[in-house]
């Protein structure tokens, strides 16, 4: 499972629009630093990962996070209903306090959409 969430996060870091790759590089050539390098992907790919890690390991607020990050397509992951599930599934199962109501609502979004 590991090696499919990096290869979709890697699949989501490389489609980045070529016009936001073609500005930071006419930006760095022109030696002008862009407002959008790639710190902010660095950091947000950081923060992933070590919502990945605790969550893999058991960590209930790792799960709520990586449930609700599949949910909104946030953190370079792809909206996945399956995997917010599982995620939110896992951090409920654990006793986190907002992962039952954020399963409820994703429910009642997807049965009244």
């Amino acid at each position: 499972m590991l090696v499919h969430i990096f290869k979709r996060f890697l699949e989501s870091t490389s489609s980045h629009s070529m016009t936001e790759i073609n500005i930071n590089d006419e930006a760095l050539l022109n030696g002008r630093p862009s407002s959008s390098c790639s710190i902010e992907n660095h950091d947000t790919r950081n923060i992933m990962w070590g919502y990945l890690r605790a969550a893999l390991r058991g960590d209930q607020e790792a799960q709520y996070q990586m449930g609700l990050n599949y949910l909104n397509g946030h953190l370079g992951l792809d909206r996945s209903y399956i995997h917010a599930e599982k995620w939110l599934e896992q951090a409920a199962h654990q006793g986190h306090p907002f992962a039952k109501e954020e399963l409820k609502k994703a429910y009642n979004q997807l049965a009244f959409s």
